[in-house]
């Protein structure tokens, strides 16, 4: 099922490099770490701050304690997340089309940074190192550049113990932030502010993926069970981000160069049954019990957690086991193909849709449990997961805290979703059984006995004429023999 939902530029201390605002690639910008230009040209005027647009300010990041999982210090750009923004500036369309707009236009505002910090400045040193990349090709790029290894130098290998998007806290607050920047993207880009991202309702159970069809996401190709129908437009896609080889030995980082097609083949991993049916309705329903937000180590071996239970590495009820894989994850793996891997996943347009329905969960906990933000860790998360760590790679730098709050209420926007039912335990079922069996000997009880008085009325009626006519004749004589004595 598949529903429809839903600056300023910075001054920062420690420059980080991600997604940049056209106007701060500079030489000057960049080493400064200072971009502050007016939007309307007048001096003085810094971020359009005289009509209210932004102001220049600097940006604090936060520097407590993160897990055990990233043993590193000083040797990833994304270790302290302080950034640059920029500003922030329909037409009616179909999903498919929508996002094959996204795909094939250039960001207006933003380019992506394509070397290290180290080697930003290109050959000569005065050069800048940055990509033009399209909307949605940006969405990809982010995801990438959030969950991508850490490079210890020529020689070493990477280091993957580190995602600043999964295995931990961050995990529903990064994804919901990262549909809201696409979501506002595409409505800037579509000039239609009412614009809102579709979900897909995976918990559905079976092995039939609904929405892969021709009209939808794309079907199945005839000639070849991994590839997308040529019917479908998103055959046409083809990848960004694949050369992982060359980014952990090169060091270099994802550009917006794209390679192959769309790989998906749903239920099609024979080598994992597990994965080759979609989540149920009960494992949502289990998943949203769950009464605590997250438990230590705040990580993908947490249990009890709903955090970790909804992103998939839990059981739906909450113990944590090794093998299992549902949810979130469930639905990826599926997916078998471009869908079901880290770091290329988004190039798969039914990952908006995945994800829109993850952040409908997430907030409908929310809403049931009202937890604050008291129960979102403050330090010893996974690096990028603490309550006040800006998110990688996003602008304006965004707290973790700012997004684990009620959407309707604060974000502005929501989910028209029907939650499942659960069902009667066996022993609310014996109990209704004999309920119902008492209430019906009652009412047939009752109906015995006013079938009985019922008989009793009618007996007594069927003897009256003769007993009427007793006290007629009775009462006959004593009017005679009134009206004798009356005359005499």
């Amino acid at each position: 099922m598949w529903i429809a939902g839903f600056l300023v530029v910075t001054l920062s201390s420690t420059l980080t490099l991600a997604q940049f605002p056209r106007v701060c690639v500079t030489a000057e910008g960049l080493r400064s770490g200072q971009c502050c230009p007016s939007l309307t040209g007048l001096a003085g005027d810094e971020c359009g701050s005289s009509i209210g647009r932004g102001q220049c300010v600097s940006i604090a990041a936060d520097t407590r304690r993160h897990g055990p999982q990233y043993p590193y210090a000083g040797r990833d750009d994304r270790e302290s997340e302080e950034e640059y923004h920029a500003d922030e500036h329909s037409r009616e369309a179909g999903i498919c089309e929508t996002l094959d707009q996204a795909k094939r236009t250039v960001h207006p505002d933003l380019v992506i940074c394509t070397r290290r910090y180290q080697e930003v400045f290109g050959p000569d040193g005065n050069t800048p190192q940055f990509e033009n990349v399209t909307i949605y090709n940006y969405f990809v790029w982010s995801h990438y550049y959030s969950v991508s290894k850490t490079y210890l130098g020529p020689g070493q290998t990477s280091f993957g113990g580190v995602d600043f998007s999964h295995e931990g806290p961050g995990f529903v607050t990064w994804h919901r932030f990262h549909l809201l920047q696409l979501e506002r993207d595409i409505q800037d880009m579509l000039r239609d502010p009412t614009f809102a991202l579709p979900y897909w309702n995976f918990a559905i159970g079976g092995s039939e993926c609904d929405i892969c069809t021709d009209d939808l996401l794309g079907a199945r190709s005839a000639f070849d069970r991994n590839s997308i129908s040529s019917n479908s437009v998103f055959s046409q896609w083809r990848v960004i981000c694949e050369r992982v080889d060359d980014y952990d030995t090169l060091g270099t980082i994802c550009n917006s160069t794209e390679t192959s097609p769309i790989r998906r083949n749903p239920a099609g991993n024979v080598a994992r049954p597990m994965v080759q049916k979609l989540p149920e309705p009960k494992d949502v329903l289990d998943c949203l019990e769950l009464n605590t937000f997250d438990t230590p180590p705040y990580y993908s071996t947490s249990s009890e957690s709903f955090r970790n239970t909804i992103e998939g590495y839990s059981a739906p009820h909450g113990t944590y086991d090794p093998v299992i894989r549902s949810l979130h994850n469930l639905a990826h793996l599926f997916l078998n193909g471009t869908g079901g891997q880290t770091h290329l996943s988004p190039n798969d347009p039914i990952f908006v849709l995945l994800h829109t329905f993850t952040d409908a969960v997430f907030d409908e906990w929310l809403r049931r449990h009202q937890p604050g933000q008291i129960v979102y860790p403050e330090e010893n998360a996974p690096i990028g997961h603490n309550r006040r760590f800006n998110m990688v790679p996003f602008w304006p730098p965004v707290t973790n805290a700012e997004m684990f709050v009620s959407a309707p209420e604060s974000l502005g926007y929501s989910y028209e979703v029907q939650w499942p039912n659960r069902p009667f335990t066996l022993s609310e079922i014996i109990t209704i059984a004999i309920v119902s069996a008492v209430l019906l000997v009652v009412v047939v009880g009752a109906v015995v006995a006013c079938a009985m008085r019922d008989r009793s009325y009618r007996t007594a009626d069927a003897l009256e004429p003769l007993l009427g006519e007793t006290y007629r004749r009775y009462s006959e004589d004593d009017r005679r023999l009134a009206k004798s004595q009356s005359v005499v």
